[in-house]
Parts: structure tokens; C-alpha cells; sequence
């Protein structure tokens, strides 16, 4: 016995030598296929064993296997599974080497060419990605930009409180100067540059994956991406059979209904996909309610290797009350964080003042050729049409708007508002001599916003050798837009009136009695015409990518108005032209670190709203482009688990054109020209695997976002006379409406097999309101405008996948705001810039949103 454990040690050291020598390492890369991304979290395993493991953040993997023969499947939810056999010999490396999977998107591939998506490691510019699996189990009953609240520089946000009314900023510029793509066609409105986001409320459940390039962009039709780009890219057509249905409410009683169904690729190369949903519900915030469908179809044919097309059409018609007129710190503390004072009850009905019907269709037909193994051409032409608006209100021979007329409770007391109509004794003298009376004094209209959107744009590329690739377009675009005020509503009375008293042409023989759906001060429209040709010049060497891009572009703008002028509506053409030019270049100075810089400067066209900025024909004077420059440089760590993103950017931003009053039915609109501002920053992104089931992420963004001048606005009358000036005292102020410093960190941990749970916590400082520069026009005032209380919101998201009647499926519980913080989100500047003279809107408290969807 006393030699014996000597003996069962040496044979134990023996075994386990033996054993280690019998094994081996599998080793390799892998990599999306269309986008050349390393791709994290793919899940490679010995099929013999069931064992394995995952990709990390750089693509990269090892597994230990014994000596022999395996057969390795590699799979990732989206993408084509491989199977290969490998053979692993006693001790030693077997290198896979670069593996590409495929997404299961037809034409993906192609659609990434004309999107310009950008590339980790390749392309000089500051890009976050969120896919498609992070929208469908994280974004609940929130709209479409609130899933990139966790980029760095990006600040998204609802506004109102309606479905899908929200606002995004990136690095402090607002809406209108961020482009939002659509598989690479802007959609962003071309009169102003907004987002209508309740125009896409069923985007999401057709999106593939959203890409977030902060700063310039690598798109060539990214004209107004002074901040950022948003580029969204649809699911087009599964190349897999198969198809899902889900739904999903909230705590608050709004529910969501949606399917779709793929054919797959059938033998004649075709493939057909097709989405649908229905949401309906009460909302969150009073009177916000909500009914709205969502279509989605897409179809692809692949004629042969050379030729692909793929037709896309996506539409959601929708109908929801909103909360236009921001709150008081009073009234929020009176009547909570669903108080809305847009609306009131008549005869046990809610009548909303604020209230948006809209339907946006949009179609796109994709052709993509490849003339042969150097050269290729990719295609769109796409319509899109609008039709719809929104209430809105009217009021004669009174000062007393509808919105004046209110309850105890601090609604609208819409009973008040019907009697003083139907019991309103006043006269008016016609232009005819007649004298009437029984006329409305207060009335409901609807503000309708209708329009034709066309265009084509095109893509040339042309690799010339290993190194060098070039790439030209050409972007043409044609808008039309009517815009009218219709009575919808009479309130008691029996008729309205139009003086005519703001037409220039004054009443002209026209009728100034109105009744239900008759035109009253409102009723011009837009033709704008658009050109763009662009070209790219691309060059990778080793470890070296440069890219050299500029565009010419030429703006043609016409306004139509039949209701200030009679016999001559049309404006004068006028015609615009800007450019850019920007560069960037990238250098890979080992598989682990990068560095890259890029610099651009943009002549950019005034919107049209700036050209007419009188609400007339009149062409507005002193019209000049806006000139911004910028610049960036950044770094990135790429190895095994640890991915980190470090950029520095500054812009400058001269000659900004101004609208005050642009929304205030009862204030002449004034253009203020010559504003510069400075947005400097720092931009962080941390991600880290942990283990095989958590990992973690961080994000910091830190900027110093000022006005640099102060200006003198001229005020012109309708005939373009100068007839006032205003001082603007802007210089030194910083930047409002958006935060300039975010903090973020989330986690995600897999267990138990199917569970997963994501946590995702951001807090915001240095948020100052907005303000109108008009209302700066006292010199001693130099004080910086309300600074809104730093807050911080933390969001969790438990994803259960299970089967259910044999079929894939998926649950999901999402809790936003956990914590119940009490915060403002946005809002404008009083006069004495304390909480006191502020109005704004406060964040939703804890919501809660439970979801599920079964695969087929």
C-alpha cells in the first residue's frame, strides 16, 4: 500500500499526458459575407459531441478537439449554416482560415452597394450597427429611434408622448441635418429635412439592421448629413421557406398583431416575402390613441449570375392622437405625466385637437447588374406618395383661440366652445355688401400635407485592379407637395368666414362663406427638382484604405399658392446649387489595432422652407448656402473578447439659416441668416465578452456644442419690403435639445439554456433647452438657457426561445424605465431660464411590454 499511490499518481500523469497530446486546436475567422464584418457570437460546434463554443468580438475562435475527423457546424440566427469536416492531429493548430457566411437576404448583398454601408476596419468613419434581433426583442412599444439610445453622440427620445412621434439628434444637430436612408434613398422630408417617424410605425418589424454613421457619411446622397447618417436596411426577400406570427401589448393597453411569410427561393429564381401588422390601443399619455396597419412585400428574381431585381413596397397607415403643447413643472406636479391639455370630452367623446392621419406608401424597384468580374451597376427608382395630416384649429372676429377655452380638470371645454358658436349673435359684412350672422367664431380644421415623391439613382463600380476601385452615380429626384387648411369642423355653428384679410390678392370675388371641407387660408404647394452626381474613388493596399469622395448636386425650387394669389400662383424658378468633398483613410496596424481619419466640407443648399421663408412667393433676400467643415480621427482595439472604439470629431457650421415662429399660428415667421456654430467631442465605445453567456458594453460621449456669433434678422412684409430688424444675441451659448454628456452600460447573459437577459442603463447632463434666438434679443441677457436636470433611465429585457408545436418560438418581457425615475426629455427656454418659465415634456414613468412569436 505504500507504493501503491506513487504508482496511481505516475499513471494519472501519464493518462493525462497521453490525453493532451491527443488533442487538438481548431482555429479561425469568421465574417459576414456582404459586408466583410467580423461577425461575433456565431456558434461553432462539434456535431459528434454537441460541444463547442463562440466567435468573439473580432470574429475569431479556438475549440480543443481530439485527434481525428469531426464534422463542425457554424451557425448564426440570420445567416446560411456551413457544415464542414476537418481533421485535427495530435497537438497540433489546424487553421480554418477566413470563413464567410451568408445572410438569408436575397440581394443583401447588392442593396449594401447602393446603401454605402460602411465597413469595421476598412472604412475611416465612426459606425455602430444594431440588427435586427435587437429591435425585435428590445424595442417594444417605443419608436423606431429609441433603439440607437445606446450610441455614443446620439440622443433619441419621444416627444409628445403619441406613437411614433420622437426625435433623434446626433452630436447636438437636430433631425434636419441627419439623413435617413431607407436601403440607401433619402426620405427625410425634402422641404425642411424632418422625420415624420408615425409615418414608419411598422418599419421595424421589416428591418434588417439600422447602421449609425456619425459625422460625414459614406454615402454620396447623404447631402444633409451635417451630424449623421441613419441607414436602414429592409429585410427584402428570405432566401429560406418559412414565416412567424407575434404579438405584443403593454401595461397601457396599446397591443400589436404581425406576421410574415417567405416562399423561399423557388426553382424559377423568384423569392417573395411578406409582412404584416395591426397595432391599436389607448396610449401611454391621455388621448393619445392609436390605429394603424403595417405592410411590408418584397419580391426578387435572379434572372442569371448577371441580372437581380428586387421590388420593395412598404407602407403603414395610421390614425393617432398627439400632445403637441408642452407642459409646465406645475402642471405636471397638478396633473401627473399623462396629462395632456390638447384634448377634452364632448358628449362622452374625446375630441383631441392634436391628431395626426397619415399614409406614406413606398416603393422601390431594384435592378442589379454585374457586367463581369470587374464592373457592376446597381439601380433604384422609387414613388413614393402621401396623403394625409393633421387637426388643427381656426378663428374669426376673436381672440379667443380654441385652446383658450378650458375646464377645471385643464382640458378643453369643448361644451363652452359649442354655445358660444351656436348662440354667437355678431354680423359681418360680406365683400358683396351682404351682412351675414350664425357664423362659427372657433372652428376645427384639418392641415392636409399631400405629395408625389419619384426618383432614380444609380450606381456605377468598377474595380480596376486589387488595390484600386471607382465608383460614379447619379441621384435625380422629383417632389411635388400640396398643402391645405379644410374646415372639418364648425362646432355649433352654421357656417364659417375667410375674410381673406392675410391673402395678398385680398378676397378677389371669391366665396368667404365656408362650410365643411372648404379651403381657408392655406392652399400652396412645392415643386422641387433634384440633381446629384457623385463619384468615390477607393484604394486598399495591405494595411492601408483611403477613400476620396465629392458630389455636385443642383436644386431647382417653384412654390405654387392659389390662396394669396388669383390670376399669377406660381413663384419664380429658383435655382441652387451646392457640393461636397470628403475623404478618409484607415490603417490596420496590426489584426488588433486601427487608427483613421476623415475630414469633408459641405456647400449645402438651403431647404425650401428658407427660400419662401415669408410664407409667400417672394423669394427670400440674402439667400446663401450653408458652409460646414469637419473633421474626425479615431482608434480601435479589436482582439479576441475586447472591442473598443475612441474617436475625436469637430465641426463647424457657418451661415445657418434660422425659421423662428416657424410653428406659431399667431406670429409672422422670421428668417434669420448667419448663425455659426461649433460641435467639438469625444466619442467612446467599449464591448467586452466576458464569458461564453455575458457580455457587457459601455458607451461615453462628451461635447461642447456653442453658438459663435450674434446676427440681425430682417423682418420683410409680403412684398418683400424691409419693415423691422431683430437682434439675435447668441454668442456663447451652447447648443440645446440635446445632452452633451451621455454615459451608457448594458449587459446581456445567457442562461440556462434558452433565457437571456439584457439590462441597458444611460444617463444624461449638460441638457439645455431650446430656445427661439428671436426672444434673444436683449444684449445684457447672456445667460445660457434652462439646464434640464441630468437623469438616467434603466431598461431590462428577459428573451425566453422554447418550442411550440414543434416550431421555434420566442418570448419577451420588456420593462422600460425600472426604476420609475421622474425626468424631463426635452423642451424650450422661458424667459427667466429656470424650471420656473420652462415648458417641456417629461419621460414616460415604468412601462412594461410582453411579447411572443412563433416560427413556421
Amino acid at each position: 500500500m505504500i507504493y501503491s499511490r506513487p504508482i496511481i499518481a505516475l499513471c494519472m500523469s501519464i493518462f493525462l499526458i497521453t490525453q493532451a497530446y491527443s488533442q487538438g486546436t481548431l482555429r479561425g475567422s469568421i465574417l459576414d459575407e456582404t459586408t466583410g464584418e467580423p461577425l461575433s457570437g456565431v456558434n461553432i460546434t462539434n456535431q459528434e459531441k454537441n460541444t463547442g463554443t463562440i466567435s468573439g468580438t473580432d470574429g475569431k475562435f479556438m475549440l480543443e478537439l481530439t485527434d481525428g475527423a469531426h464534422e463542425i457546424r457554424i451557425s448564426m440566427i440570420g445567416y446560411t449554416s456551413l457544415i464542414q469536416n476537418v481533421q485535427i492531429g495530435k497537438g497540433k493548430d489546424t487553421n480554418m482560415g477566413r470563413i464567410m457566411l451568408t445572410p438569408e437576404i436575397i440581394g443583401l448583398g447588392e442593396i449594401t452597394i447602393i446603401s454605402s454601408l460602411a465597413v469595421d476596419r476598412r472604412s475611416p468613419l465612426s459606425v455602430s450597427t444594431i440588427k435586427a434581433e435587437t429591435i425585435e426583442t428590445r424595442l417594444g412599444d417605443e419608436p423606431l429611434p429609441e433603439v440607437m439610445k445606446m450610441v455614443p453622440g446620439v440622443y433619441a427620445t419621444r416627444t409628445g408622448g403619441g406613437s411614433g412621434d420622437a426625435a433623434i439628434n446626433i452630436r447636438g444637430f437636430k433631425q434636419e441635418n441627419i439623413t435617413l436612408l431607407l436601403n440607401g434613398i433619402p426620405v427625410s422630408s425634402v422641404e425642411n429635412g424632418l422625420v415624420y417617424w408615425n409615418n414608419w410605425l411598422g418599419l421595424a418589424d421589416a428591418t434588417e439592421r439600422i447602421q449609425v454613421q456619425r459625422g460625414l457619411g459614406a454615402s454620396p446622397a447623404a447631402m444633409n448629413s451635417v451630424g449623421g447618417t441613419v441607414n436602414i436596411i429592409t429585410r427584402t426577400t428570405e432566401a429560406e421557406r418559412g414565416g412567424s406570427i407575434g404579438f405584443s401589448i403593454t401595461d397601457y393597453g396599446n397591443s400589436k398583431i404581425n406576421f410574415s411569410y417567405n416562399t423561399g427561393k423557388l426553382k424559377n429564381g423568384m423569392a417573395v416575402t411578406l409582412l404584416g401588422s395591426r397595432i391599436r390601443g389607448a396610449g401611454y399619455v391621455d388621448a393619445t390613441y392609436v390605429r394603424g396597419w403595417g405592410y411590408f412585400l418584397s419580391i426578387s428574381k435572379e434572372f442569371n449570375k448577371k441580372h437581380k431585381i428586387v421590388f420593395i413596397g412598404l407602407g403603414n397607415p395610421e390614425r393617432h392622437g398627439q400632445r403637441n403643447f408642452m407642459l409646465s413643472q406645475a402642471e405636471t406636479d397638478q396633473y401627473g405625466l399623462k396629462f395632456n391639455k390638447d384634448w377634452g370630452s364632448y358628449n362622452g367623446e374625446i375630441n383631441n385637437t392634436s391628431e395626426n392621419f397619415y399614409h406614406k406608401p413606398h416603393f422601390s424597384f431594384n435592378h442589379y447588374w454585374r457586367i463581369n468580374e470587374k464592373s457592376f451597376v446597381a439601380s433604384a427608382a422609387y414613388f413614393s406618395f402621401g396623403y394625409g395630416g393633421g387637426k388643427w384649429s381656426d378663428n374669426f372676429m376673436t381672440q379667443q383661440s380654441i385652446w383658450n377655452y378650458r375646464n377645471p380638470s385643464g382640458q378643453i371645454d369643448w361644451t363652452s366652445i359649442y354655445e358660444n358658436n351656436a348662440n354667437n349673435t355678431d354680423t359681418f359684412t360680406l365683400a358683396s355688401g351682404q351682412q351675414v350672422t350664425g357664423f362659427s367664431k372657433n372652428i376645427q380644421t384639418n392641415f392636409l400635407a399631400s405629395h408625389i415623391w419619384t426618383g432614380i439613382m444609380s450606381t456605377f463600380e468598377h474595380q480596376f485592379s486589387d488595390k484600386f476601385k471607382l465608383s460614379s452615380g447619379i441621384h435625380y429626384r422629383y417632389f411635388r407637395s400640396t398643402l391645405q387648411q379644410k374646415v372639418r369642423d364648425l362646432l355649433g355653428g352654421q357656417f364659417y368666414i375667410d375674410d381673406y384679410s392675410w391673402a395678398i390678392d385680398g378676397v378677389s370675388g371669391r366665396e368667404q362663406v365656408k362650410h365643411t371641407g372648404d379651403i381657408v387660408k392655406v392652399d400652396n404647394g412645392a415643386f422641387i427638382n433634384y440633381i446629384n452626381i457623385f463619384a468615390q474613388a477607393n484604394y486598399h493596399s495591405g494595411r492601408w484604405n483611403a477613400f476620396l469622395a465629392g458630389s455636385v448636386s443642383e436644386n431647382w425650387f417653384q412654390r405654387i399658392d392659389h390662396y394669396n394669389y388669383v390670376d399669377d400662383p406660381k413663384s419664380d424658378v429658383v435655382d441652387l446649387a451646392g457640393f461636397d468633398i470628403k475623404g478618409g483613410l484607415n490603417f490596420n496596424i496590426n489584426e488588433t489595432h486601427h487608427l483613421y481619419a476623415n475630414a469633408g466640407y459641405f456647400s449645402r443648399v438651403p431647404y425650401y422652407k428658407f427660400v419662401f421663408g415669408n410664407y409667400t412667393n417672394e423669394v427670400s433676400k440674402d439667400l446663401s448656402n450653408e458652409k460646414i467643415s469637419s473633421a474626425e480621427i479615431g482608434y480601435g482595439m479589436t482582439y479576441d473578447k475586447t472591442r473598443i472604439r475612441l474617436n475625436v470629431y469637430y465641426t463647424y457650421w457657418k451661415d445657418k439659416s434660422f425659421l423662428a415662429n416657424e410653428y406659431e399660428q399667431f406670429l409672422d415667421p422670421v428668417l434669420i441668416h448667419g448663425l455659426d456654430a461649433e460641435h467639438s467631442g469625444v466619442e467612446l465605445e467599449i464591448d467586452q465578452r466576458l464569458c461564453r453567456n455575458f457580455s457587457v458594453s459601455g458607451l461615453l460621449s462628451l461635447g461642447n456644442w456653442k453658438w459663435k456669433n450674434d446676427v440681425q434678422a430682417k423682418v420683410y412684409d409680403n412684398n418683400n419690403v424691409l419693415k423691422d430688424t431683430v437682434n439675435v444675441y447668441a454668442n456663447g451659448l451652447y447648443v440645446g435639445d440635446a445632452p452633451q454628456t451621455q454615459i451608457g452600460l448594458s449587459g446581456n447573459y445567457h442562461f440556462l439554456e434558452h433565457f437571456s437577459l439584457g439590462v441597458n442603463w444611460v444617463y444624461y447632463d449638460r441638457l439645455y433647452a431650446d430656445f427661439n434666438p428671436v426672444k434673444r434679443n436683449n444684449p445684457h441677457d447672456r445667460e445660457q438657457s434652462f439646464r434640464i436636470p441630468s437623469y438616467h433611465v434603466l431598461d431590462a429585457h428577459l428573451v425566453v426561445n422554447f418550442r411550440m408545436f414543434g416550431q421555434e418560438a420566442r418570448a419577451n418581457l420588456s420593462c422600460f424605465n425600472l426604476l420609475n425615475s421622474k425626468h424631463i426629455i426635452r423642451g424650450m427656454d422661458g424667459a427667466g431660464h429656470s424650471l420656473s418659465s420652462f415648458t417641456g415634456f417629461w419621460g414616460f414613468g415604468r412601462t412594461v411590454n410582453v411579447g411572443m412569436q412563433i416560427n413556421f
